[in-house]
């Protein structure tokens, strides 16, 4: 008898398709019927598990004019379980998100008639679909399509040449915040006890405030939450180290009656914290630590006066070997706020000054 064909998602056709089984060093597996690359799944194994979505009925409008795009794209949802209505342009896909009330919305930007960022100013003012989830995927290259994607009301915008797993991530991040209630809902109860993340497991948290600084000249006023534990070191979690964490995107609050946007961390220049936020985020000083004035440039033409506390054996605490340090991001403490940096945006750092009387650094021992 004829093996059976079985269908499999192709990682280099990212699409679903036939496969064909073989047998690779005495052990079962499976090729694509179309471009022969090797599958994920052995025939040994259990399918993947695309039964969850299905089961939680979740919906997903996808909008785009090119109807190949649209298949291939309708096909790798389908593959992970999700269930997947499409509109071939802006007019359908308003008729079908009225229709059809899905739980996510795909939307190409260049479509023919309504273009996609009038169809979600139209999705956002109507009271039946605003709170609705919108993420762009697009062939636009403009550096400010976040911004505009943010002001149109979408949570995010992805680039089509994106690879499929972050698609797949974004929108099960936007899904899983559809549900949550505005910051400034959740601000009274964080002031108190911090929030209850859902889950398993209860894991207390707090309400944070901070204004970003995008690559793509965007400003974001917004709220995030941060554990009262951190896994790193005793204490509660710092945005800083949330900023270091290797996840590629962060969830910020911009508007109590408003969508989350979830920020790319590698597009964010700067986070700017109140100065009084200085000692928590970067803890209680060690006997052999210091602070260096600095003057720093960055590379969108920015400079910034401030402090950048070193910590290190006495005799060895050099200012070029902390900024070499893996961490993405270095604090530096201006007069009126903590600015958080990136470094990879940093032009230069100039050391400002030493200690006039003594030709040495400002050197503290304990809070002294």
């Amino acid at each position: 008898m004829e093996p059976q064909s079985a269908l499999e998602y192709c990682p280099r056709c990212q699409v679903v398709q036939p496969a064909f089984p073989f047998i690779e060093n005495g052990v079962p597996r499976r090729r694509c019927q179309t471009c022969g690359f090797p599958v994920g799944a052995a025939l040994t194994q259990p399918p993947p598990p695309v039964i969850e979505a299905a089961q939680r009925g979740i919906k997903i409008l996808c909008v785009d004019d090119d109807p190949l795009l649209l298949r291939m794209f309708g096909d790798i949802l389908r593959f992970h379980g999700y269930t997947v209505v499409t509109a071939p342009d802006g007019e359908a896909g308003l008729e079908a998100a009225g229709r059809e009330r899905p739980n996510l919305i795909v939307l190409d930007v260049m479509m023919p008639g309504l273009d996609g960022f009038e169809v979600c100013r139209l999705l956002k003012a109507d009271p039946a679909t605003q709170a609705i989830p919108v993420i762009f995927l697009t062939a636009m290259t403009d550096p400010a399509l976040n911004a505009q994607a943010f002001e149109a009301g979408a949570v995010l915008a992805l680039q089509k040449t994106v690879d499929t797993q972050t698609v797949i991530r974004t929108i099960e991040a936007a899904l899983a915040l559809r549900d949550r209630p505005t910051p400034a809902a959740e601000t009274g109860m964080a002031a108190t006890k911090g929030r209850e993340a859902e889950g398993e497991l209860s894991v207390p948290m707090q309400l944070t405030h901070a204004t970003f600084w995008t690559e793509d000249k965007a400003t974001f006023d917004g709220t995030f939450f941060l554990h009262l534990s951190a896994e790193a070191h005793d204490g509660p979690e710092t945005v800083l180290d949330r900023l270091n964490t290797p996840d590629p995107f962060m969830v910020l609050g911009v508007a109590a009656d408003g969508p989350v946007v979830i920020l790319n961390k590698v597009q964010i220049i700067r986070v700017d914290l109140p100065a009084e936020a200085g000692p928590k985020e970067m803890g209680d000083l060690l006997p052999a630590a210091y602070v260096e004035p600095v003057r720093v440039r960055l590379i969108n033409g920015e400079q910034l006066d401030g402090t950048i506390r070193i910590e290190g054996p006495v005799g060895r605490q050099r200012l070029s070997d902390f900024l070499n340090a893996p961490t993405a991001y270095v604090a530096l403490q201006g007069p009126a706020h903590l600015h958080l940096l990136q470094k990879r945006f940093i032009s230069r750092i100039i050391p400002r000054k030493y200690d006039a009387s003594h030709g040495e650094r400002h050197t503290l021992h304990g809070e002294d």
